[in-house]
């Protein structure tokens, strides 16, 4: 698209083995990196799936999670909203990427409805807000589906720093290197990285000028979870490189002292995993809606919060950590804006409203959804305009904000579900698991069941085996089943 906004970066390329030594680039370009921890999981899966070519599979099982989430019927959600917010994780930093130059996430803001009959909240002088269109007035029954529009007391400010940089400082450049650790520019550094890729002379590197789109950023964010030198693949066809340079799979996650601390206080859940005798292979497992409930939640913690809170930057997704370091490496106020938290969005984002389900039991802090009052000003056909409106946040006379997810479950008690090895969620039933026996070859005989206690360490070990692994299930319970079964190995 002719007015399609784009980024230029300087590039130092090793001719000899055609791979990218580091970039060169401003405050635009690095911003945009950084943006990518605030991304949540789900959105994530989504904006790479609507990528023209696949060229890579990024975020391992998270794909199977995503799809199951789109495939499950609305039945067996307590609202049809409760599933189109989990399809549609907001990103808690949407104001601030908003001001991006290049900005991916095309997730729409928080919208917020109310009901439209005048008499309906005249007569309780206050108005209930709900950010569902489908919502029912528990006053009238009728739906919310009047919108209302306002400006936020602090959007005149933040919309006149636009021009500037959003993370990081639009007065300093920056080095990327080709694994994405970023660096304000110096001298030094850039000598120590030609030395480091062992060049000794300057004719055998060469200079280019690189033009990124949305395009090229989605590409470079599914390599960055893929790869550890996504900026060679990206520019350069690297693919001589890609399956050499792939991710190592770690195995079991130390964790954090944070994270221990929370673990003997943490809920648990069941799960049956269902083996066979002679091999101890985890065929699938069945589970109840509270923990899928919990499985699905992995798809509405952001990126920075599953590297930075939960995994202690040790995530083995190699870029992505580095761009977790390089922000906790920049100086605040010098180089990284020390105005609002900016770190603490980045490294530890909060865990957004839209899904704060009592089975989430991960230890992330979560927004609460502003408040606003609505005092109707004056009797008119009109009156939903904002012009006739007091807005107010968290003052005066509040009565309802009616978020159908706030603090309450998302899935009607429905019976079992099927959980897969690579988190293929299904509604379970005697046929589908005697056609997956089938499949899989094994006779009723050869089948066991037990019974696994889910807790946080647990819950944590399956959400790191979610992002590169297509046997998360064996991977995050591999002390569980050796345990279970002899034969496992």
């Amino acid at each position: 698209m002719a007015n399609e906004a784009k980024i230029s970066i300087k590039v130092l390329v090793d001719k000899g083995k055609n791979r990218v030594v580091f970039a060169e680039a401003d405050h635009n370009f690095v911003d945009v990196l950084f943006s990518f921890m605030t991304l949540p999981m789900g959105a994530i899966v989504r904006l790479l799936g609507e990528q023209d070519e696949n060229k890579f599979e990024a975020l391992g099982s998270l794909n199977n999670l995503y799809q199951s989430l789109v495939d499950l019927p609305v039945s067996h959600f307590f609202t049809e909203e409760c599933k189109a917010m989990l399809l549609n994780p907001r990103s808690s930093s949407y104001g601030h990427c908003r001001k991006l130059k290049l900005n991916i996430d095309d997730t729409e803001p928080t919208k917020y409805f109310i009901c439209g009959e005048w008499s309906c909240n005249r007569s309780y002088m206050s108005c209930m807000l709900s950010p569902c269109n489908t919502t029912r007035c528990s006053r009238c029954g009728k739906l919310m589906n009047q919108e209302i529009r306002f400006k936020s007391a602090s959007s005149s400010a933040d919309d006149d720093c636009v021009s500037s940089g959003v993370f990081v400082s639009d007065i300093t450049t920056f080095i990327v290197t080709d694994d994405l650790c970023v660096m304000p520019y110096t001298l030094e550094s850039c000598i120590q990285l030609l030395k480091d890729v062992g060049i000794s002379d300057i004719r055998h590197v060469e200079e280019r000028m690189v033009d990124i789109g949305r395009k090229e950023v989605l590409d470079l964010l599914g390599l960055a979870l893929s790869c550890s030198c996504p900026l060679t693949y990206l520019l350069l066809d690297g693919s001589h490189l890609f399956q050499a340079l792939l991710h190592p799979v770690q195995g079991s996650f130390n964790l954090s002292t944070l994270i221990k601390n929370e673990v003997s206080t943490s809920p648990k859940f069941s799960l049956h995993v269902i083996l066979q005798k002679s091999t101890g292979k985890l065929l699938f497992a069945e589970a109840e809606e509270d923990l899928v409930d919990f499985i699905f939640g992995f798809l509405g913690i952001s990126l920075g919060a599953v590297i930075g809170t939960l995994m202690n930057g040790a995530s083995s997704l190699v870029c992505m950590d580095n761009i977790f370091k390089s922000v906790l490496n920049l100086s605040k106020g010098r180089y990284l804006n020390s105005e609002k938290g900016i770190e603490g969005i980045l490294s530890k984002p909060y865990f957004g409203y839209q899904y704060p389900s009592k089975y989430h039991v991960f230890p992330l802090e979560k927004i609460v959804p502003n408040i606003f009052v609505v005092l109707p000003q004056v009797d008119s056909s009109n009156w939903f305009d904002a012009s006739y409106l007091t807005f107010e946040r968290g003052k005066g006379t509040y009565t309802d904000f009616k978020d159908p997810s706030f603090n309450r479950e998302l899935f009607k008690r429905s019976g079992m579900f099927k959980v897969t090895d690579d988190l293929v969620v299904t509604p379970n039933s005697f046929v589908s698991t005697m056609e997956n026996l089938k499949k899989l070859k094994v006779p009723l005989i050869d089948i066991e069941k037990h019974n696994v206690i889910i807790g946080l360490e647990e819950g944590i070990n399956l959400l790191k085996a979610s992002l590169r692994s297509s046997s998360v299930l064996t991977s995050g319970l591999e002390d569980h089943l050796k345990k279970l079964n002899p034969n496992f190995c």
